[in-house]
């Protein structure tokens, strides 16, 4: 069954959005403060997303809800795993449509990261949601084209948009040839039970990547590729 979350309240906070964007300079904190609230009163942060379950996994190949995915590391999180969560996470098209209309450089930057700050909102409030309603305690997640490409390619968005549903007609999110989505603010993936948290960043080789949430897990990797 299809299931969309639309009233999810951006609890993210000036406070939090200058120190992310490391911002003390008194015109700088009015301006920003202006964006801020026009984006949060536009903002209407979203989440569409399917129970699926994993049927079989040969190798690197794991199907799941009759869709074939091939990622050494799907296989290796799902090896003993029966229900995921596929998701598509995004902050909106409303305050995306929005920002656009501002041609300051700078000013574009801060409004990506506002963003940004409301997809975590979103992401947290889903992952919050699933282990109320499905009562489940540790939550990991998978997603195409993050870190690095071997992981799990981000060509696999097709797949994965495919099983979920109409992304477009019901959250506004469309996958463009090149597999990146629009609002660029979104993120998709596998959501699915875990004792030991995943995070793509283990198994990233990537160095000085500002994004990075854990250090690169050579032990880990070892055991998705080799």
């Amino acid at each position: 069954m299809l299931h969309k979350l639309d009233k999810i309240p951006t609890v993210t906070t000036l406070e939090h959005v200058l120190k992310r964007l490391n911002i003390d300079e008194r015109e700088d904190i009015a301006m920003v403060s202006g964006l801020f609230e026009k984006a949060k009163e536009i903002a209407r942060p979203k989440v569409l997303y399917r129970e699926a379950f994993v049927e079989e996994i040969t190798g690197s190949s794991v199907r799941i809800n009759g869709c074939d995915f091939i990622s050494h590391v799907l296989a290796m999180n799902l090896k003993n795993i029966h229900r995921v969560f596929a998701y598509v996470c995004t902050c909106g098209t409303e305050v995306d449509d929005w920002s656009h209309s501002e041609k300051d450089y700078v000013v574009s930057l801060w409004l990506d990261m506002i963003k940004e700050m409301f997809l975590y909102d979103a992401i947290a409030f889903f992952q919050d949601h699933i282990k109320k309603a499905f009562q489940l305690k540790k939550l990991s997640s998978v997603n195409p084209g993050s870190g690095d490409a071997e992981n799990w390619p981000i060509s696999q968005q097709a797949p994965l948009f495919a099983m979920i549903g109409d992304v477009k007609g019901e959250i506004g999110v469309t996958l463009k040839e090149s597999f990146l989505m629009i609002p660029v603010k979104s993120t998709s993936g596998l959501l699915f039970p875990s004792e030991t948290e995943f995070v793509n960043c283990a198994l990233c080789r990537r160095e000085n990547c500002p994004g990075r949430r854990a250090e690169f897990d050579q032990e880990l990797y070892n055991r998705a590729f080799l």
